[in-house]
């Protein structure tokens, strides 16, 4: 699966997920909410009942005090008319405080209201809070008329669970009653949710589907100017997927486009001037001879004895024979630019070429120096290992050639009683081998950079400017490319670039 369809499947599965997700947490609240809270008939039927059953509960434990204290009436009232007084009615008292679990005293009074007996029952150890209420009997027993107060004591525990399960069944009521309109507002809420959920979601999509839709169309757009002619396209890559991918291969493809169409105008205007030239030196070359000619001839038939008229003649013939001279130096520059060879390519060694250029150097530096040696330092390395690249030996050291003899006589200007250096030197990069010209003389203006290699361009007093459009159009025919800027020591670097042949 590629990366861009991982993107496309990523930010759909996010839009869903999101919204699945938002809707499970949701719709999972409202069923816990449910299932908590219970809101049904039959858990209300048991509240009910529960809510009862804990009212019987106390209702029966109440109608068991009031039948304890009959119990406790009944049982003084016997006692009392049985002995006819109350001195023994104490021990009767701890038997009924022992006989019913409820009782927590027992007071005996007089009409008075003078205590008689009193027991009571010692705390609970559990320490259970206990609910005690107070019952009041009047015995009338062998003449005498007692009040007998009955202290009964209900854990409180009972009232609690009473008021719990009120409370319970009283929001259990309420919620029975808004049931509808919570039902309705968990629906809106839920609704709500979900639309704000699904609507996140489709922004997020559509923010990463953006990106790419973005980039695509930037492709489409600058495809159509390149369909228009426009080469100078070039769209900005930063991403890692196959967009980017395909962007970096539009750029490259519009590179060697721009690449090729430039180098074919270079070589079409390089073959409209080889015709130029071809047609130059016909037509300069065939009247030459006539002119060399004709002035001999005035010269040798001249039989007067004017010595001034016959300088005159030999000083004319002179110039006339070295302007011819001259004009046949240019006619055989245009006539070998003219017939200038396409290029014969076979795998090579770049560092022959540069040995071939070492042993060429003596030559240049003495034809330079007009037959002595220019002063000037000429240094030639290569790699140790070879660069195999495929050339046309001849042709290419022509070119380079031409370089090294430009170089030598820039910093002989610049340097005429030494201190001039020239460096050739043959390496290899990743893709390429190269092997470049540097010096240390004055250089080339950046502004002349772009016009150094058109046919007749030159900024020397002497020369006809094809030595460097011969270069080209040489280096153009092997594939590579020529480049021009300033070299380390300050002056210029040609550099000659030719594809390795085991490069890609």
């Amino acid at each position: 699966m590629s990366r861009f369809e991982r993107k496309i499947l990523f930010a759909i599965g996010l839009s869903v997920f999101l919204t699945l997700g938002g809707s499970i947490f949701l719709a999972g609240g409202a069923v816990r909410e449910v299932y908590r809270v219970g809101v049904n008939e039959r858990f209300g039927a048991e509240l009910v009942r529960g809510v009862e059953a804990r009212r019987g509960q106390i209702m029966a434990l109440r109608s068991g005090s009031e039948q304890v204290a009959d119990a406790v009436e009944w049982a003084v009232a016997a006692e009392v008319t049985a002995r006819r007084n109350t001195s023994r009615i104490e021990g009767r008292l701890q038997e009924l405080l022992q006989r019913y679990d409820l009782v927590r005293g027992i007071r005996v009074t007089d009409e008075a209201n003078a205590e008689i007996a009193r027991v009571s029952r010692e705390p609970d150890p559990s320490g259970a809070v206990m609910r005690t209420t107070t019952r009041d009997r009047d015995v009338d027993a062998g003449g005498m008329k007692l009040r007998v107060a009955v202290e009964v004591a209900v854990p409180e525990a009972y009232f609690e669970r009473l008021q719990d399960a009120g409370e319970v069944a009283d929001v259990y009521s309420r919620l029975q009653r808004q049931s509808a309109s919570v039902s309705d507002i968990y629906v809106w809420v839920f609704g709500i949710m979900a639309f704000l959920v699904i609507v996140v979601a489709f922004l997020i999509g559509a923010i990463v589907s953006r990106r790419v839709t973005r980039r695509v169309t930037a492709l489409a757009e600058a495809s159509r100017q390149v369909g228009a002619g426009d080469l100078t396209v070039t769209l900005p890559t930063g991403s890692n997927d196959e967009v980017t991918e395909l962007t970096q291969a539009f750029n490259d493809m519009v590179r060697d486009l721009r690449d090729s169409r430039a180098r074919i105008e270079y070589m079409q205007r390089i073959s409209a001037w080889q015709d130029f030239a071809r047609r130059l030196a016909h037509e300069i070359k065939n009247p030459l001879t006539p002119i060399q000619l004709a002035a001999q001839e005035l010269d040798e038939t001249y039989d007067g004895e004017n010595e001034a008229y016959r300088k005159k003649l030999e000083h004319a013939r002179a110039i006339i024979e070295e302007e011819v001279a001259t004009l046949r130096r240019l006619v055989g520059e245009f006539s070998s630019f003219a017939k200038l060879p396409r290029a014969d390519l076979s795998p090579s060694d770049l560092c022959d070429l540069a040995h071939g250029i070492q042993d060429a150097v003596p030559a240049i530096l003495e034809d330079v120096g007009r037959g002595t040696p220019a002063p000037v330092e000429v240094r030639v390395t290569c790699a140790t290992e070879p660069i195999r690249v495929r050339m046309d030996p001849m042709m290419l050291k022509r070119g380079v050639d031409n370089l090294l003899r430009n170089a030598i006589q820039s910093v002989y200007e610049a340097h005429p009683s030494g201190g001039g250096e020239v460096l050739v030197r043959a390496y290899r990069t990743e893709a390429s081998g190269v092997i470049e010209v540097r010096d240390n003389g004055p250089g080339i203006s950046r502004e002349n950079w772009d016009r150094v290699f058109d046919p007749y361009y030159t900024t020397k007093t002497e020369g006809t400017g094809l030595g460097l459009a011969i270069v080209k159009k040489v280096v153009l025919e092997h594939g590579g490319q020529v480049r021009l800027d300033r070299a380390p020591e300050g002056g210029a670097r040609f550099s000659i670039e030719l594809p390795l042949m085991d490069s890609p």
